[in-house]
Parts: structure tokens; sequence; C-alpha cells
């Protein structure tokens, strides 16, 4: 326990904030520890998962505590490949590089002391395609990850593709709260590059535009599926929140 602890803090970089063996708790920027049990079903068994963006691998974690009998977790292979915003690319390239943060490395620390069977998946979200999970999966997990895509439908539509007919997508995502406040059916976002500050974010949208990228890729909503909102205790900026909406892939 001593070297797995000396290992997180050597780490150069934690996104998420994971609970280890030992009562280790890795120091991520994003805690989204409260809002698993909110956001997942209370078992997965039977399912086949991905979790998309997976970084760290906080929300492919919990679905494997959940039960899911088969979890797959997709991420880039390095920042070169990242969708980042043209305005900042450069310099969050340099800054990536220069901190010694290879990408996935996160992950693997966690993966090995959890003793995980999560299977990691290289790749871009507009690639996607059910071969690199071995088949439809049944349910799809796309946790904070529309606000850093240029083509956030496009992604979405890949999601769609590989799911099974009937499958879930839990949508768990950044959204505006005085957004959504302001237009409750009027599908709106905010620009994020041009923003001080922002360097990786290019759209805070309201819960109206997450439903718009979602139906626009073929999703239903999931009747009677309830919007969950959570405030992370870190990790978002002031007026955001992350909320889990559920659509279905028609049969």
């Amino acid at each position: 326990m001593d070297d797995l602890e000396q290992r997180v803090a050597d780490h150069p970089g934690w996104y998420h904030a994971l609970d280890l063996p030992g009562g280790i708790v890795t120091p991520g920027y994003c805690d989204l520890r409260r809002f698993a049990p909110e956001a997942l079903p209370v078992s997965l068994q039977g399912k086949r998962c991905l979790d998309v963006g997976t970084f760290d691998g906080f929300w492919a974690f919990s679905m494997e505590a959940c039960g899911a009998d088969e979890v797959f977790a997709l991420d880039l292979p390095d920042g070169t490949q990242a969708d980042w915003p043209p305005n900042t690319r450069e310099a969050n390239l340099k800054a990536s590089q220069a901190s010694g943060l290879e990408w996935g490395s996160g992950f693997k620390l966690a993966h090995e002391a959890l003793g995980s069977s999560v299977k990691r998946v290289e790749g871009n979200i507009y690639d996607l395609r059910p071969e690199w999970t071995d088949g439809p999966v049944d349910l799809v997990l796309c946790g904070t990850i529309l606000q850093h895509l240029r083509d956030p439908t496009g992604a979405l539509e890949r999601m769609f593709h590989t799911l099974a007919p009937g499958g879930t997508l839990l949508m768990i995502e950044a959204y505006s709260v005085q957004l959504s406040r302001t237009h409750r059916k009027l599908p709106v976002a905010e620009f994020r590059p041009p923003a001080e500050g922002s360097q990786f974010t290019w759209w805070i949208p309201n819960l109206a535009l997450l439903r718009g990228w979602a139906t626009t890729a073929g999703f239903v909503e999931a009747p009677g599926g309830e919007v969950v909102k959570h405030r992370p205790l870190r990790g978002a900026a002031k007026g955001d929140q992350v909320a889990r909406l559920t659509f279905t892939r028609p049969a």
C-alpha cells in the first residue's frame, strides 16, 4: 500500500478522483464519486458496456463495480489527436508534453490497483465502430466528453451505431444552469473557445441542446428517464453542472 500511495502521488496528472484499495484516493481535478450511485443503474449484470472518453477510468470502473459482464474504455492514445480548439491547440499540446503525462497511465495504474478486467480501447470517437468492442454493446456511457468535441452530433452518431438495437445511452454531460433556465425548450449553447481561460472546451449546452444532439443522432429519450443533476465537488466552472439523461437506440 505504501508503494501504491507513492505511485499515486508521483503520477503527474490525475483527472478523476478514484477510490483505490487501502483508502487511497487519487487527487483528481474532477470528483464525481457522490454522483455515481445516482447516475448508474443499481445492477448492470448481463450487460456489455462502453465508457467513451474514459481518461483515468472513473465511469468504466464504476460500471464494472455495478456488475457489468464486460466493460470497454475508449480514449485517445495521446494528445496529438485531441479535438482541441485551434486557438489553444498548440499551447495545450506543449503543456501536455511538458507535464510528462503519458495518456492512459492513470487508467493503467488504477486498473492494476483495482485488479480490474476493464478493456482499454485506443482510438478517435469519430472512428468508433462495433468491431472495437467485439460487437455491439448494451450500454454506452458518454461522460463529460461532448463539451470537448467540435462535432458532438457526429460523435453521438458513432455511439448510436455501436449500440445494439434497444440499447441504452447514458449521457452524463456538463450543461449551463443559466441557459437551461432562460431557454427551457430552445436548444442553445455558449461557445467557449474565445472565452478567457477556456483551453479545452468548445460548447457548454443547455439541457434542451443535450437532448437535441442525441435525438439528431437517432436516439429517443427513455420513457420516464429522470434527468439527474449534480454539482461536482470540483471540476466544474461557475454556473455549470453535470446532468444524466437517458436515451435508447430504437429496436
